[in-house]
């Protein structure tokens, strides 16, 4: 019952049945904190067992979407079934009543379409006030203050409600089941309004087959919170626990892989939120039958609302880390948060260009023997080396150094904040320590830290404050002035524009490394002292080739071993923001690609090896366009699905525990002529699962991507795909 994002494709022309037909399933879906539309069908087909309930149901959602579409709301959130779950549930709620109270025809009707506009408008007001006083969803809470508002109106008109009528056979109930599983199964067909056995063991099944970390989080917290309940008293079955047993379930999906990344951590909290929710329940049980109401689901909203609003007030995430992408699968989320620990283990550390174009040395990097020290511990020092010596001759005069007079590079963009430029260049081997950091200049990067580059060259600055400057523009040169005895150039990030505030930690992205036969490229990293490092020159060709993929349809014939052929057909667009999309016809696995700073990456890949895309997402994982021949870089691959069969199941249920097993490839480019390159991936050793590929390679070709694909998998098959045929559309 969070906020959801959509999922498909956008489609802003599509009809207000389209658009329901989208919607309606996930308004049953959101109810277990999830996007899915297939368990969004089979929740809705099982709420059908009592037709009364499931029409109530099904004809107020479409009636909220229809009302939603003509005031004008966005188009997306219908879709989406976020506007549409708080009428479902309060349209299941008249239902109920009309059991208890067995209204006439033209009195349920009045109750039904006043719940509907009523649970409307008050679900539309508390999510945008949630929204903008909390940053959070106002979950059910609408639908149980619209219910409270039908009790009350029922009460005043009808008196005390009676038992609601059933003529449930009692088979529904499987009386030959420990009671505790009988109230289990019993409080997820609640979630339903319909607190049976065999309804809640489908919506059981559902739920397992979508998410199995979902249905573990709600298991695990049913279970403390029917023990805290047997320890009050209260009979450990359905007579005792399923009244409120439902609340368990909604803490445990929230709590444990809703609102947080599914791990050890978030369980214990699943479990601390069910604690906490059966005691709740049980007083607010007691406060609210004075007024003849029952506690419902708001046990659950008051305890997770709690606990999530103060958990955000954290300095760090620590061991509870936020989901990525609330309403995705809990998999889903666990999986990309490890993949880009791993792959991008700088992503939230600030990253600088290399300041210095040419090949150059790190003389000092972090906590270093000599000035990195104290408040001064992040940052790199930088000399140009030729032949392993730092100077000509013998290096008696300044222009003797290589670093001496060479161009410094902004190595980010920003606004000029600080300069000092008039401070004299030592000679070789002198020193200026009442004026430190001699001449330099600060940075006000756009990501909002300062950067200062020292020991400029004296009178060499090109910029004044309040200028603005883009990455790679030419602030000054090289020099040798205040505390320094040789030429070097002194970069770090730190607390404010003065000179000797604080450093901060930060990297350097997107550089080269020499290493082997060839030079290494780094998205980032930390240089040690002594490593040469060299900023890439842009390949316009291959960036041409990676940004000219247009969108529209890609037939693939894909030949295996034993005379095996199948065609698969990709479609690619691009999403909201801008990044590629791929999506197959044949699987429905789906890809995201993207570009950032001149590297084309791959990410989220949704399905398993059976589709093409999986080989998209390991053969193009990361693609620098770099200039430089023989660049060979690394990068690291989800291997789930690689796996298949109940082996995949049990590394999806244990990967928030165990971690995330990763295949580490070698990638290398080749180019061709007329603007084709053949890509290399070989799959490190000892990475090895069974139906991982140990060599792809690819060849991309301008405005068509890639053309051909050969795998030679680790069980030493070989898998072949080549364009049959592509039809382009508009982008």
């Amino acid at each position: 019952m969070i906020s959801i994002a959509e999922t498909d494709p956008p489609l802003p022309g599509l009809s207000l049945g389209a658009s329901l037909l989208r919607g309606a399933p996930r308004s049953y879906a959101i109810l277990f904190f999830s996007a899915n539309a297939r368990l969004g069908w089979w929740l809705m087909a099982v709420s059908m067992l009592a037709p009364d309930y499931g029409i109530s149901g099904l004809a107020g959602v479409l009636t909220a979407g229809a009302l939603a579409w003509w005031l004008g709301y966005d188009h997306a959130q219908i879709r989406s079934g976020f506007l549409l779950f708080n009428p479902l549930l309060v349209c299941l709620t008249v239902a109920y009543l009309n059991r208890c109270y067995h209204f006439a025809t033209p009195t349920f009707l009045l109750l039904w379409a006043a719940s509907v506009i009523g649970a409307f408008f008050v679900s539309a007001a508390l999510q945008r006030w949630a929204g903008l006083l909390l940053g959070l969803s106002a979950h059910s809470l609408p639908a149980v203050a619209a219910a409270y508002v039908l009790y009350f109106l029922g009460f005043s008109l009808f008196g005390p409600p009676s038992l609601p009528d059933s003529s449930t056979p009692v088979w529904l109930d499987l009386p030959g089941l420990p009671p505790f599983l009988q109230a289990m199964f019993q409080a997820f067909g609640a979630m339903l309004f319909q607190p049976h056995v065999v309804p809640g063991m489908m919506v059981f099944l559902g739920l397992a087959l979508t998410s199995p970390l979902s249905t573990l989080a709600a298991s695990l917290s049913f279970t403390v919170g029917a023990a805290t309940m047997w320890q009050l008293g209260f009979h450990l079955g359905p007579e005792g626990v399923t009244w409120c047993g439902f609340n368990f379930l909604l803490c445990g999906i929230a709590l444990g892989s809703g609102y947080f990344i599914a791990s050890a951590a978030s369980l214990a909290l699943a479990m601390s939120g069910a604690f906490l929710c059966s005691l709740t329940s049980v007083a607010l049980a007691t406060a609210l039958r004075y007024f003849n109401l029952p506690a419902s689901a708001l046990p659950y909203n008051l305890v997770v609302l709690a606990m999530v609003t103060a958990l955000r007030a954290r300095r760090s995430a620590g061991a509870l880390l936020p989901s990525p992408s609330p309403g995705s699968l809990p998999e889903s989320a666990v999986q990309q948060v490890l993949i880009d620990a791993q792959r991008f283990p700088d992503l939230k550390t600030p990253a600088l260009f290399s300041p210095v174009g040419a090949l150059c040395t790190v003389t000092q990097s972090f906590d270093d023997t000599l000035t990195h020290r104290g408040l001064w511990r992040y940052a790199l020092d930088f000399e140009v080396e030729k032949e392993g010596r730092k100077c000509r001759s013998d290096g008696s005069s300044l222009v003797d150094y290589f670093i001496f007079g060479v161009p410094v590079l902004a190595p980010c963009s920003g606004v000029v904040a600080n300069i000092v430029n008039h401070v004299t260049d030592n000679a070789p081997g002198g020193n200026n320590p009442e004026e430190n950091w001699g001449n330099y200049i600060v940075i006000y990067s756009d990501a909002g830290y300062y950067v200062m580059l020292a020991h400029l060259q004296q009178h060499s600055a090109t910029v004044f404050v309040g200028q603005r400057v883009s990455r790679g523009f030419v602030l000054g040169t090289c020099g040798n002035s205040g505390r320094s005895p040789f030429p070097h150039l002194h970069l770090q990030i730190q607390d404010t524009a003065l000179a000797g505030s604080a450093s901060r930690p930060f990297c350097l992205k997107h550089y080269l490394a020499p290493g082997g036969n060839g030079m290494f490229f780094r998205t980032s990293g930390v240089p040690a002292a002594g490593t040469r490092v060299q900023s890439g020159t842009p390949h316009p060709t291959l960036s041409e080739t990676l940004h000219g993929w247009l969108p529209g349809e890609y037939r693939y014939r894909i030949s295996e071993e034993e005379g095996r052929v199948r065609e698969e057909t990709l479609l690619l667009d691009f999403d909201d923001f801008g990044r590629y999309r791929w999506r197959s016809r044949r699987t429905h696995a789906r890809l995201i690609g993207f570009i950032s700073e001149g590297v084309f990456f791959t990410t989220e890949f949704q399905g398993d090896h059976r589709s093409l895309l999986a080989y998209f997402a390991a053969g193009l994982a990361r693609v620098p366009s770099v200039l430089e021949p023989s660049v060979v870089w690394e990068d690291s691959v989800n291997a789930t699905p690689f796996f298949a069969g109940p082996e995949r199941l049990i590394r999806a249920l244990t990967t928030p525990f165990i971690g995330l097993k990763m295949l580490r490839y070698k990638y290398q480019r080749q180019d061709e002529n007329e603007g084709s390159f053949t890509l290399r991936a070989t799959l490190e050793p000892g990475r090895e699962c069974a139906q991982a590929p140990r060599n792809i390679t690819t060849l991309l070709t301008g405005r068509r991507g890639v053309t051909r694909l050969e795998a030679r998998l680790v069980n030493d098959r070989t898998l072949i795909a080549e364009l049959l045929e592509h039809q382009t559309v508009g982008g």
